[in-house]
């Protein structure tokens, strides 16, 4: 670069600095209840028409990242039971102290309400749904975090992410998408071991799990209405509007006997393929949840929700989306915001106690709400159900999330944290070859870590020598190489089912088989009946040399009329038609295989006796006779193969046999035993005689080249 363009540069990054800093506003200060000056924990801080927030902590402190676009709107201060604080941002000091008033509320109105009042009141926030929530899809970006402690209440560890959310409308019962943006984690009991296990999946799929309305939890379903048993436990208000807040439990006497069962929710066929269950409709427990609803008076809407899972509900062990497994309690705080005349989900809150005393929290925040249209994760960025999130988030660092809105740690999560900076603040001061050594192995296992991508980057032909020798130990960047470079897997195994196009032309046969001595040992005479197809099962295995490369063994059978088995061994190449969308591969297999194929002539009485067929000893009354032929064959197979996730596959395959040996045989097997004696003879024996129309007949029963077509999965 010529010395007199350096000023330039130079200039021009100062530019974009300037720039860059100026792209964002962050707010702090702290919201006070203004009768008793005590915080106001999990208040809602944000630009409502903007559908863009955030939340306060323990404390009531905040800090609120904003566009710099916006810092002519009003921010908006929020609280069930209190007056709406709003001011405009131009007039925001940071530090300041903002200080809410509580509302005054009146239950004279509702204290004669029986249950059936009551129950109406959720009835009709039931049937306000459609009007209420949004009736198309949605995007979010979020804020997720989860921790777990041991049975000491010690906090094992922290992992945080942004996430891109698509929700389903509320028309839609089927569950949405998460995608990871950018992620951090951080082992608290060992800050050494980066490698360590939760055991707990699906937690980022909080927006989803804990969406009540959109689920119908139970105490809002009118199938279980009669098991519960509601009241009116107070009156209050949010943004200005009155607020019914519903009180639920199990009714101990419920007015209808036995035990509902819930509507089961319709999956697509991809969910099924792709092993997604229904919904509960066994009814195993009844009123398994209690707590209280807020429903908004004037619009009928659900706004929050406060329950738990009781003792008698914990015995159910499987109960997504809430939990899975085996726990002491789980306890969930779910809200919902308002946005442009909709009800959107804002936020959930869930802790869980598990069976060793531990506790597990996750929570999500919706950070803001896109405008646009609602559009699908890209197939390759979504992260699945079944995922630990703390395996897919990155190395700890304080500085990390820029220009995101994260809500603040609990005050227990909190007081770890600072455990651990103070940890290593008296390491770092009283032990300087200890923190040497603590660094070296930091970066051995980040060396490691990189040169493993690095590996796993190289095997992508799309990746160039540059982009590879720029991967540095960033964890947006590593995580998006985990998510967009598909894990290589060695062995897939596949099942089908499908049709042998056979085209067997009808033949009257007779079938002698002598004892040599010129006596006759069965005799059989019928008629082998027109088939154009077999039906047909697949089961193949593959290896996998690389991502385009791999060997297959197949095996075929039929079931039932015929003996159909085959064995098939090649070499296979696969290409990937789509490597920025949801996979489609097309595959083609080259294989030799080994194919018996016999026709069901009928069953001969065997009024001889014990007998043999090349020293297989027969004995049953009844033989059934087949004719037809073992063939070697060469296959050539074209497949379509399309990712229903990372772990299965949708195959159709079509696939030529040409017959380039094959030779005629007549199967023996014994009926009605137990353990049948089974075995074939060639038409070249000279005790087996194979006549049609009284002339020597060895001709095969299917054409030498032939077609068959097999749909199945493929699992990975």
């Amino acid at each position: 670069m010529p010395i007199k363009s350096l000023p330039i540069l130079f200039l021009f990054s100062l530019i974009s600095l300037a720039v860059f800093s100026q792209e964002t506003l962050v707010l702090t200060g702290k919201i006070l209840d203004k009768k008793t000056r005590q915080p106001i924990p999990y208040a809602h801080i944000g630009i409502p028409e903007k559908g863009i927030g955030t939340t306060t902590g323990y404390d009531g402190s905040f800090e609120f990242k904003l566009p710099k676009e916006n810092e002519k709107s009003m921010i908006s201060v929020s609280f069930m039971g209190y007056e709406t604080y709003s001011n405009p941002i131009s007039s925001f000091k940071n530090g300041s102290i903002i200080f809410l008033e509580q509302a005054t509320t009146n239950l004279t109105e509702v204290v004669v309400m029986d249950k059936n009042a009551i129950v109406n009141i959720i009835r009709k926030a039931v049937n306000n749904i459609p009007k209420n929530y949004p009736s198309s899809a949605s995007n979010y970006l979020a804020f997720y975090r989860e921790s777990l402690t041991d049975d000491s209440l010690r906090y094992k560890y922290l992992a945080e992410g942004v996430l891109k959310v698509f929700k389903t409308s509320y028309k839609n019962e089927k569950e949405g998408q998460v995608g990871l943006v950018q992620g951090r984690k951080i082992n608290l009991q060992d800050p050494l071991d980066t490698i360590f296990n939760s055991g707990l999946s699906s937690g980022h799929m909080a927006a989803h799990r804990f969406d009540f309305v959109k689920n119908r939890e139970d105490f809002i379903d009118e199938a279980y209405f009669p098991y519960y048993k509601y009241w009116i436990e107070n009156i209050t208000t949010y943004n200005g509007r009155t607020v019914y807040v519903i009180g639920f439990d199990k009714d101990i006497e419920p007015s209808l006997g036995g035990v509902p069962k819930r509507k089961k929710k319709k999956l697509s066929l991809v969910d099924r393929l792709t092993g997604k269950k229904e919904g509960d409709s066994s009814g195993s427990a009844s009123a398994r949840m209690k707590g209280r609803i807020f429903i908004e008076k004037e619009s009928y809407a659900f706004i929050r929700a406060e329950f738990e899972i009781t003792k008698e509900g914990l015995k159910k062990m499987m109960d997504y989306p809430l939990y899975v497994g085996d726990w002491k309690s789980n306890k969930y705080i779910v809200n919902y915001r308002k946005h442009e005349g909709k009800w959107y989900f804002s936020d959930a809150l869930r802790e869980g106690v598990r069976s060793n005393g531990g506790i597990y929290a996750n929570e999500i925040k919706m950070t803001e709400i896109e405008k646009e249209k609602g559009n699908q994760i890209p197939y390759l960025e979504r992260l699945e159900r079944g995922n630990e999130f703390v395996q897919l988030t990155g190395k700890y660092d304080d500085d990390f999330w820029k220009n995101y809105n994260v809500t603040p740690m609990s005050e227990g999560l909190a007081e770890g944290m600072q455990q651990y900076k103070n940890m290593l603040k008296a390491q770092e001061a009283f032990s300087t070859e200890n923190m040497n050594a603590i660094q070296q192995k930091r970066d051995s296992v980040e060396a490691a870590e990189i040169q493993k991508k690095k590996e796993e980057m190289a095997k992508n032909d799309e990746i160039t020598d540059e982009q590879l020798a720029d991967v540095d130990y960033i964890p947006e960047n590593l995580r998006k190489t985990d998510r967009v470079k598909k894990k290589f897997k060695r062995f897939n195994m596949s099942l089908g089912l499908g049709t042998h196009l056979v085209l067997t032309e009808p033949t009257s046969l007779t079938i002698n088989y002598l004892d040599g001595k010129e006596g006759q040992i069965l005799s059989l005479s019928d008629d082998l009946k027109k088939r154009d197809f077999e039906v047909i099962g697949r089961w193949d295995f593959d290896i996998a040399f690389n991502k385009n490369l791999f060997m297959r063994f197949g095996w075929g059978f039929d079931f039932w009329n015929s003996i159909y088995k085959d064995r098939a061994i090649g070499l296979g190449f696969q290409t990937n038609m789509t490597p920025r969308r949801r996979p489609i591969y097309l595959r083609t297999v080259a294989q030799y295989s080994y194919l018996r194929y016999y026709r069901k002539l009928g069953n001969a009485e065997n009024d001889y006796g014990k007998f043999k067929v090349e020293g297989e000893k027969f004995k049953g009354n009844e033989i059934s006779l087949s004719y037809g032929s073992h063939s070697h064959n060469l296959n050539l197979t074209g497949e379509i193969s399309i990712e229903l996730n990372r772990n299965r596959e949708l195959y159709f395959r079509g696939t030529y046999h040409y017959a380039f040996a094959r030779k005629q045989d007549v199967w023996f097997r014994e009926t009605k035993r137990p353990f049948r004696a089974d075995h074939r003879l060639p038409l070249s024996d000279s005790r087996l005689e194979v006549l049609s129309n009284d002339a020597a007949f060895n001709s095969p029963i299917m054409p030498q080249q032939t077609l068959s077509f097999t749909v199945g999965l493929l699992f990975k």
